[in-house]
């Protein structure tokens, strides 16, 4: 649900993430920049005088109110501020605010408070504007947020109260609500502030609204139709879009698609330019085999070009979901022309429709278009329509032409990984090599080349690309492995290999391919119940069919076969494929795949 959307109220300061720590240039500090040189070079009062009639009625305000000294310890307090910031500043305003009790300074503190992005800051400044001007709705706004994100639910209760003792609106709590929705602590200690009110207070429209989104998010859709329905029949409510939102979204939770499609409608006829009433109901009308009349409510909306382009691309996202390409198509040839920036996502939408409807020749051009933040996800996509179109030789060009060299590594591992589930290894090598011979300062990619490598047969290639490795990173316990394994299994160099498998096992003991390589390599040397030991810890961290092929021939040679076949039987069920299980049971225990095979087809 998109209920975070929600436009902020009309207040001044907000606390987010993100404030800009740079000198305020309006307001004082335009202040500062016109008296600073009249103050220090003790002008005439006639000189200051005229400097004040330029200032905005506020900064006269603050001046006319102001002694010399006052002036003077502004001044500093704004020098302070752009030399060292806020944190250094705060008190030299805090001092001057409390001293003059000055709604303008205290607004003032606030906004040096909110830069500084310190909660103790925060709380002093809205205390002392709250004692100042006890109705001011952004004052308890900013302070809901220091409270709420400290999980002080008492003082929560008691500022929502205070709040309605003084008549003020309490409009900012379900805004609060909607934007920290995925914040679970947060969205705890307003459930408990508010069941702390008195049933007086839970009246309250906005602690009404609030509690309806809470009932939504916990899944108690049926009491959040009933109070959302509630407060829509109340003629003093404000029907804000929340309102019909939560209910909408309840109805839908409960499968009355019917009642949320209403609901919405309803909406729309008063906020008819509202993206977050519109968005849901064009969804919701696609998800009920409506497509066609959702696709029309997008055609007839009245939207500036920004929000006409995001609700389209989105219905364009929800139609291609419901298999609905030709309604898709048709959504974007109606988009707007000037596309600000999101051309990208929309060939990306338009290519996935054309493949929909069996064109992924077609589709692959539009595709070839899309770079930016998708350009990795179209290149992944391409690859599996030359796949559909037999034309998978064109792939690995495609690949290394299209692909930024920040992103080579990534994008040719995900490829190569492909081209071998197909069961091309052959050209998953090819396209490691080029990537590698175009980027050869790639580990990455020279230790996927190497696993290649030994998985065709090329062990040679594999020890080479690996000693490489190591001189760069000697002590890397994945490359240390990854040769002493190959060493084991590929020659008779069985100490070389121990010594390297047992150094990686020094560095990552909690490896499970490591712990295997070293429970193998005992295997080999006769060491069978040390063997056994190391397997078995390695197939507790992770049964994987590779390790139960080790596991369950080292039971074997200790003549332990029913728990051999019992390990061999688990991997099947999750692995009947991998080669080196088929091989090691066809080897010991071939009935054991003949019964798999008969249980797998009755």
């Amino acid at each position: 649900m998109n209920l975070a959307s929600r436009k902020h109220m009309p207040a001044v300061f907000r606390l987010t993430p993100k404030i800009q720590q740079k000198p305020y240039k309006k307001g004082l500090l335009t202040l500062v920049a016109t008296l600073s040189v009249t103050l220090l070079s003790a002008c005439s009062h006639n000189t200051i005088s005229k400097d004040i009639e330029s200032l905005t009625p506020e900064e006269q305000s603050l001046l006319t109110k102001a002694s010399n000294d006052d002036i003077q310890s502004l001044l500093n307090a704004e020098f302070t501020l752009q030399r060292e910031g806020p944190n250094k500043a705060f008190e030299s305003f805090y001092d001057l605010a409390n001293k003059s009790n000055d709604l303008a300074l205290i607004k003032r503190l606030i906004q040096v408070a909110v830069a500084a992005q310190n909660h103790i800051f925060i709380e002093r400044s809205t205390n002392l504007w709250l004692s100042v001007a006890p109705n001011a709705e952004a004052a308890y706004a900013l302070k809901l947020q220091v409270l709420i994100q400290g999980n002080r639910t008492e003082e929560v209760t008691t500022l929502l109260t205070n709040a309605m003792r003084h008549n003020v609106s309490l409009r900012f709590l379900p805004i609060y609500l909607e934007e920290n929705v995925r914040e679970n602590d947060q969205v705890s200690t307003i459930e408990e502030a508010i069941s702390a009110l008195s049933p007086e207070r839970k009246a309250n429209q906005y602690i009404q609204l609030s509690y309806a989104h809470l009932l939504l998010l916990s899944g108690n859709y049926q009491l959040a139709i009933t109070t959302s329905e509630a407060l829509l029949e109340k003629p003093t409510s404000e029907k804000s879009e929340s309102l019909y939102l939560i209910l909408a979204f309840s109805q839908k939770s409960l499968g009355l698609l019917d009642d949320a499609i209403r609901t919405l409608d309803s909406a729309t006829v008063r906020f008819p330019k509202s993206t977050r009433i519109l968005t849901p109901l064009i969804d919701f009308l696609v998800e009920n085999k409506q497509a066609q009349k959702g696709t029309n409510t997008y055609l007839n909306a009245n939207l500036e070009t920004p929000e006409k382009l995001q609700v389209g691309i989105n219905l364009m996202r929800s139609l291609l979901e419901h298999e609905q390409a030709e309604l898709a198509l048709k959504t974007a040839n109606n988009l707007p022309q000037k596309q600000l920036g999101l051309s990208n996502q929309v060939q990306y939408l338009t290519a996935i429709a054309l493949a929909q409807l069996d064109k992924k020749a077609q589709a692959i051009e539009f595709m070839e278009n899309v770079d930016g933040n998708l350009q990795s996800n179209a290149t992944n996509q391409m690859a599996l329509w030359f796949y559909d179109l037999g034309k998978e030789k064109d792939i690995n060009a495609m690949v290394l032409n299209r692909t930024p060299r920040e992103d080579m590594p990534e994008q040719v591992i995900a490829i190569s990984r492909l081209h071998e589930e197909k069961g091309n290894k052959n050209l998953s090598f090819e396209l490691v090599k080029n990537a590698l011979a175009a980027l050869p300062e790639s580990d990455s990619l020279r230790y996927h080349k190497a696993l290649l490598a030994d998985t065709l047969g090329n062990w040679k290639i594999t020890e080479k690309e690996l000693i490489i490795l190591l001189q760069k990173d000697p002590e890397n316990p994945q490359f240390l492995n990854a040769l002493g394994y190959t060493l084991l299994t590929r020659t008779d160099r069985i100490e070389e290999a121990m010594k390297l498998i047992e150094s990686a096992y020094e560095k990552a003991d909690s490896d499970p391919a490591i712990i295997d390589s070293l429970g193998w390599g005992l295997f080999l040397k006769g060491e069978f119940e040390q063997s056994s030991y190391y397997l078995k810890k390695a197939w507790s961290i992770l049964p994987d069919a590779e390790i139960a092929a080790h596991y369950g021939e080292s039971l074997w040679k200790q003549r332990h076969y029913e728990e051999a076949i019992l390990i061999w039987e688990s991997a099947l069920e999750t692995s009947p494929d991998t080669p080196l299980l088929i091989d090691t049971i066809e080897r010991l225990s071939p009935s054991l795949l003949e019964e798999h095979k008969q249980d797998s087809s009755s």
